[in-house]
C-alpha cells in the first residue's frame, strides 16, 4: 500500500502500485475498491469524493 484515503465517515480506500511506469518512471496507482471513492480533475488539482457520504476534499496540485 502507498496511499490511504480515509473519510471522515469512516470510508478508506486504500492505493496500490503495481510496478507499471509511466514515461517518467511514476508509478500508476490504482484504488482497492472504485466503488467507495471518486477521482476528477478541479481547476488546479484533484477532488476527491466519498461515495458514502457525499463529502468532498480538494487537493491542489504544487508548482
Amino acid at each position: 500500500m502507498i496511499l490511504v484515503f480515509t473519510c471522515e465517515c469512516g470510508n478508506r480506500v486504500d492505493f496500490h502500485a503495481f510496478g507499471d511506469r509511466d514515461e517518467h518512471g511514476r508509478q500508476w496507482l490504482e484504488s482497492e475498491d472504485d466503488d467507495r471513492l471518486t477521482l476528477r480533475r478541479g481547476e488546479d488539482g484533484v477532488v476527491f469524493a466519498c461515495t458514502f457520504c457525499k463529502e468532498t476534499y480538494r487537493l491542489q496540485a504544487g508548482n
